[in-house]
């Protein structure tokens, strides 16, 4: 364990998504986490019921803390909060050079549905800090926020993924959870060519974390210099696995088993 990812992200009560998930899933993948609070959300199984972004000057002082003392091999970013945490965010990584492997969760929306990101901190998402990205990583629904687009099948998928590489990121994974179907359809665009995985959708209630889980995967991978189509293949077993356990923890959407190996 001697590679080190700092990941931005809020604090979920449950313990299922943002930066709980992200620091399982590095120690699953036996890289280290360090952590910046963004928020903290008042969350369950069944959803968000309150989000209360830290002040950027907090959020600030962790970046820097971290930065000044570690070697940060890799960055991953999820739900920021606010419009000045974005802005903080992508301002200290420029400034500490850690956008080499930046992973963009851009996390708008809760598992439910609700739009946790208001509209300028979507804004300062893609002007600030998709254009640092190695790999932004959205499901659809974000990428339609995102793009302005309709984002329901693998057709509408490959035409939101140009325009977020458009923006400036180097590689775009899009996660196809939503779309219907038997199969579940990942897309990456690596800027020439569209790569579609395709694996059989697995019956469960127990996919609260999936998406902040499949991100920092590829960040965990990453930093040890594996490629962004095999990082998505590892993922997409590995959550396959995470999803498929016997106990439902709440009374809503279950959380996945981060304790599976990999």
């Amino acid at each position: 364990m001697n590679r080190t990812i700092l990941t931005v992200n809020g604090v979920d009560s449950s313990g299922a998504t943002g930066l709980a998930a992200d620091i399982k899933t590095f120690q699953t993948f036996r890289v280290y986490g360090a952590a910046a609070v963004t928020a903290v959300l008042a969350q369950n199984t069944q959803g968000a019921q309150a989000c209360h972004p830290v002040p950027m000057e907090v959020l600030g002082q962790q970046i820097e803390a971290v930065a000044l003392d570690m070697p940060i091999h890799g960055v991953k970013t999820g739900f920021l909060g606010s419009a000045n945490n974005v802005q903080m965010t992508a301002s200290l990584l420029e400034a500490y050079g850690l956008t080499k492997l930046l992973v963009v969760d851009p996390f708008i929306e809760s598992s439910t549905g609700a739009q946790l990101l208001d509209e300028k901190a979507q804004e300062l998402l893609k002007s600030q800090l998709i254009p640092k990205a190695y790999v932004i990583c959205a499901k659809a629904s974000e990428a339609a926020l995102l793009t302005g687009r309709q984002v329901h099948d693998m057709a509408e998928a490959k035409s939101a993924a140009e325009a977020l590489l458009a923006m400036g990121a180097r590689n775009v994974v899009l996660t196809g959870g939503q779309f219907e179907g038997p199969r579940v359809l990942d897309l990456w665009f690596d800027g020439t060519h569209h790569h579609v995985f395709d694996a059989q959708r697995v019956p469960t209630r127990n996919t609260l974390g999936a998406g902040c889980t499949f991100s920092a995967i590829i960040a965990a991978l990453a930093v040890k210099g594996i490629g962004v189509g095999e990082s998505v293949e590892k993922a997409k077993q590995y959550i396959a696995k995470a999803v498929q356990h016997p106990f439902q923890i709440g009374k809503g959407q279950g959380p996945l088993n981060h304790s599976v190996p990999m």
